[in-house]
């Protein structure tokens, strides 16, 4: 196994176990997804300082503020990674509120939005790419009605920050969901998150969905089901690695046996298509790093971790409404 995918590896699972520690109150997938953002930094997680953002993110909001639902762990995390906490909360405020404009209901995918854009240092150029955002979401809602919702927003938002204009944008996005659907029935959802992703990234939108089918399949003959639902959407960020696709499927399973050893991430506390996702985006930031293909782009190894983030806090939001339904 590769030494800085088993360091990766092992440095999620040991601050997810800190942050659930600190903060047992919250719903365990959130300190999942925690305990990924400092991952990614390359980061020990600092519960101390987590804590002290907490009393900053409560002198800044109210309690019914959407920046302390679900998400209240991953902007403690993003504080926490940041230079200085306060200016970074007020910050993802200011860029949250233009966002949201003009809506009637708070979401916490707008705030993962503002996150991209103050972490991709996109700030100075935030009211353009915020225009050609909603622009996008239009667009969006206009050819999918029913499949596109608030989870679409943190990838229509990588999608602004591309070179591409919205037209170009829109004509790739389809031609990848028209040729997926032939090749994956059924799953229209993942499928718009597949084409998402894979937009962001440049090339021959045909043969990067090639690539995708190619990998699934992979893992298919090793007798290993890739999840076809939420999780199915992360393969679009595995395509574009300096590395053999076998060498690749060999260190993403072997870190997913890694990651099942570590509680948490046992069958009672994740599933294991569910796992094997995290152990893909996990591999793949690594093996990122060192790629230089086709398919790099200027957003570079956030792209997986941005998947994984957003899938992490839709299923918490899933898992909310399902609890709200049975109280």
């Amino acid at each position: 196994m590769n030494a800085n995918v088993r360091k990766k590896i092992e440095l999620f699972a040991e601050n997810r176990r800190k942050v659930h520690k600190a903060f047992n109150w919250d719903w365990d997938m959130m300190s999942v997804v925690s305990g990924l953002v400092f991952a990614e930094a390359d980061l020990e997680a600092d519960t101390d300082k987590m804590k002290e953002c907490e009393k900053i993110l409560k002198k800044k909001t109210s309690v019914f503020s959407v920046f302390r639902n679900t998400d209240s762990l991953l902007m403690l995390s993003k504080m926490a990674i940041s230079d200085d906490p306060e200016k970074y909360l007020d910050t993802i405020i200011e860029l949250y509120n233009k966002i949201s404009r003009g809506k009637i209901f708070d979401d916490s995918y707008m705030v993962l939005a503002a996150i991209l854009l103050y972490d991709q240092n996109r700030v100075e150029d935030a009211d353009a790419l915020i225009e050609k955002y909603k622009d996008i979401m239009k667009r969006m809602s206009k050819e999918h009605p029913i499949l596109t919702s608030g989870e679409d927003r943190p990838l229509a938002m990588m999608l602004a920050m591309t070179d591409k204009d919205v037209d170009t944008i829109i004509k790739e996005m389809e031609e990848c969901y028209s040729y997926m659907k032939k090749n994956f029935k059924g799953y229209s959802d993942p499928i718009q998150g597949l084409s998402q992703v894979l937009t962001v990234t440049d090339g021959d939108m045909i043969e990067k969905c090639d690539k995708v089918i190619d990998i699934y399949n992979r893992f298919k003959d090793r007798g290993i089901k890739y999840g076809r639902e939420y999780e199915f959407t992360s393969l679009g960020a595995l395509i574009g690695l300096d590395v053999d696709k076998d060498v690749l499927i060999d260190e993403i399973l072997e870190a997913d046996t890694l990651l099942a050893s570590y509680k948490g991430f046992g069958a009672w506390n994740m599933d294991k298509t569910t796992r094997l996702m995290f152990a893909a985006i996990l591999t793949a930031q690594e093996y990122e790093k060192n790629s230089t293909g086709l398919y790099a782009t200027a957003i570079g190894s956030s792209l997986a971790i941005v998947v994984a983030e957003e899938i992490a806090m839709m299923i918490v939001i899933i898992m909310c409404a399902t609890a709200a339904n049975n109280n």
